[in-house]
């Protein structure tokens, strides 16, 4: 079952799919009532809505005692009903799309490989860009000016610090084709939960995206004219009108150039020596186009999202309680993912040769 507040779109995927098995229909994740009543008798609930919703969808499904995932987080802590989960003896997954999501199981999966593990650093990187149309979201329009404009946080030796928007510059290397790309420190789901999960001494962890000049001006006048930062009713309506001419993400499938990498380095050490694994996935979007009818952001990130589910409808998962990717065990996610094109690139590095070229604390552009 397909639900979109669209109906005729989640109807148009399904007929797309071939399938006698799928069916699309038309749902307003905000309806509590008719939520509880979608979710019943299903076995798996995925939320693959923006995190405003999160709260209704989740609850629609601990309720009715179906497994849920979910591709990002709304709150601060999103694990604080964990218990209510444990007693319903059922299993959520928070957090599994491309990142968050397989930026932890690469985490988890470069962690257990070494015996202490000093830092965990995460770079989204992106070349992506189109000639129709100027100003592109690969991704939640909403969620990514949102996360962009906020402030975000690090964890560095036990204690997190804050960084403003556009902070903790640097110019990333990412593999081949994308190469090296100027990075910023935004706000993300891995720096809270990767310190509190993945043990073994972490003393430092951050996510850095990658975002050209053009986009950063873009995202700057926003935040100098104030418009995602208050609710003022001229601030509202001025939102809803940007949110409406940015494309969204469906439509610029096979109108963008470029590739997508996720890459995540975890240093520490093992059998007493210290280590540097990178690990590493990309894909061309035009190459998610043609094989996939995405963009290469939407296919790693809803790839994520339905190797989870798989884990959870055949049972391979079914520990009750609120997860997050880094708290599973990789091994079954891996082979799921190569399967599906997603493959993972593991690289040792001198641990003295770092990928980046580092430019100072909060330093903006």
């Amino acid at each position: 079952m397909l639900a979109d507040l669209d109906g005729l779109l989640a109807q148009s995927v399904a007929a797309g799919l071939s399938s006698p098995k799928v069916k699309g229909v038309a749902l307003d994740a905000g309806d509590a009532a008719a939520v509880a009543a979608f979710v019943r008798g299903a076995d798996v609930l995925v939320n693959a809505t923006i995190p405003r919703f999160n709260t209704t969808l989740m609850t629609a499904a601990r309720e009715g005692h179906v497994a849920y995932i979910d591709l990002a987080s709304a709150s601060s802590d999103p694990f604080v009903d964990d218990a209510k989960w444990k007693a319903a003896g059922v299993p959520a997954i928070i957090g599994m799309g491309e990142d968050p999501g397989l930026s932890n199981v690469f985490a988890r999966h470069g962690a257990d490989q070494l015996d202490s593990v000093d830092s965990i650093r995460i770079r989204d990187g992106d070349t992506a860009s189109s000639p129709e149309f100027p100003f592109i979201c690969l991704f939640s329009p909403e969620t990514f000016i949102g996360e962009t404009l906020n402030s975000s946080r690090i964890w560095r030796n036990g204690a997190y610090s804050a960084v403003p928007p556009f902070g903790e510059y640097e110019r990333y290397t990412f593999p081949p084709p994308v190469g090296p790309q100027p990075v910023y420190e935004v706000d993300h789901e891995e720096v809270d939960t990767l310190p509190r999960f993945i043990g073994k001494g972490v003393k430092y962890v951050d996510f850095k995206l990658a975002l050209d000049d053009r986009t950063v001006r873009v995202l700057q006048t926003f935040q100098d004219l104030q418009i995602f930062g208050n609710d003022r009713p001229d601030n509202v309506a001025a939102r809803k009108a940007i949110l409406n001419v940015i494309p969204k993400p469906a439509d610029l499938t096979g109108k963008v150039e470029g590739s997508a990498a996720l890459v995540v380095e975890v240093d520490g050490t093992q059998n007493g020596q210290p280590r540097r694994l990178r690990l590493s996935t990309l894909i061309s979007h035009p190459e998610a186009a043609r094989r996939y009818g995405s963009t290469g952001t939407a296919y790693l990130t809803g790839t994520g999202g339905a190797v989870g589910a798989l884990l959870l409808a055949t049972g391979q998962i079914r520990a009750p309680g609120m997860h997050s990717p880094e708290t599973l065990d990789p091994a079954p996610f891996l082979p799921l993912l190569a399967e599906r094109g997603v493959k993972v690139l593991t690289e040792d590095l001198p641990r003295q040769a770092s990928t980046a070229k580092r430019a100072g604390k909060s330093k903006k552009r």
